[in-house]
């Protein structure tokens, strides 16, 4: 496994652009190919090192819901808070303009998310079991609340709940940021 560190700007290294001409994480090497985009990844990794239970459903109306959660966050969310967007935005606006960006950004789909797992929700996001929607959902959470200190109690109540119970989760909190050996927070 090969740590790369944003802030230092590793992933536009000449090194990095050979695993990814995009210039992104995630991206993994595996089985002889390389593969990039988490929705990709988490696909692969589910097909070809099935969990039980499934973190991607096998019935096609509860895969389809999972599905659509984790690409409201996917692409509709976490791509508007990365780290080089909320730069230039700073930049340009200062502090209380990157600020009220993320804010508008995250809850925008966090929101968009809450309205699905309100209604197809159990202990987790889709039902009792984990997800990839579960996956997708704890890290825009954590984002929100710990990096940012946004109110999510207050604008996503749902949301907040199923943060609370991931959190306690012994997965989830083993792929935690301060649990990774890359972390400032380490």
């Amino acid at each position: 496994m090969k740590y790369v560190n944003l802030k230092a700007k590793e992933h536009f290294s000449e090194e990095f652009s050979k695993v990814n001409s995009m210039n992104q994480v995630p991206s993994i090497r595996l089985d002889g190919i390389t593969i990039s985009q988490s929705m990709v990844i988490a696909e692969y990794l589910e097909e070809t090192r099935p969990t039980e239970p499934p973190m991607l459903p096998k019935e096609p109306k509860i895969r389809a819901i999972v599905q659509e959660i984790a690409e409201i966050i996917n692409s509709g969310t976490q791509p508007n808070q990365n780290l080089g967007l909320i730069n230039r935005i700073e930049e340009l606006g200062g502090v209380d303009a990157k600020m009220a960006w993320i804010e508008k950004a995250l809850f925008r789909g966090l929101k968009a998310a809450e309205v699905l797992v309100e209604k197809y929700g159990g202990k987790y996001a889709v039902g009792d079991d984990l997800t990839i929607a579960d996956a997708f959902l704890y890290p825009q959470l954590y984002s929100a609340a710990v990096r940012f200190g946004l109110d999510v109690e207050k604008n996503c109540p749902v949301l907040y709940r199923l943060y609370k119970t991931l959190s306690e989760h012994p997965a989830v909190i083993a792929a935690s940021p301060g649990q990774q050996k890359d972390s400032p927070d380490a």
